[in-house]
């Protein structure tokens, strides 16, 4: 069976702003470690990992979800 994982299409900037390369970010379940979780940010320069506690991963989701949100909020806000 193969881990879970998400492949989030967005922009990733390295060297902002002097050069801006198009790249990704990954999210999934390491295939050594079941427990642990592996981010990942990668383009044409290569790929950072960092491997994540399942706290720790749900630590950076809460302060995402949180963080838009907040914008969400703003942006809606703004509208009226």
């Amino acid at each position: 069976m193969t881990s879970p994982k998400i492949d989030l299409e967005t922009s990733v900037t390295r060297d902002r702003p002097v050069s801006q390369e198009e790249g990704s970010i990954q999210v999934g379940q390491d295939d050594l470690d079941e427990s642990t979780i592996t981010l990942s940010f990668g383009g044409s320069w290569g790929t950072t990992y960092a491997d994540l506690t399942p706290e720790e991963a749900q630590a950076i989701a809460t302060a995402l979800e949180y963080t838009a949100t907040q914008i969400t909020q703003q942006e809606g806000s703004t509208d009226e």
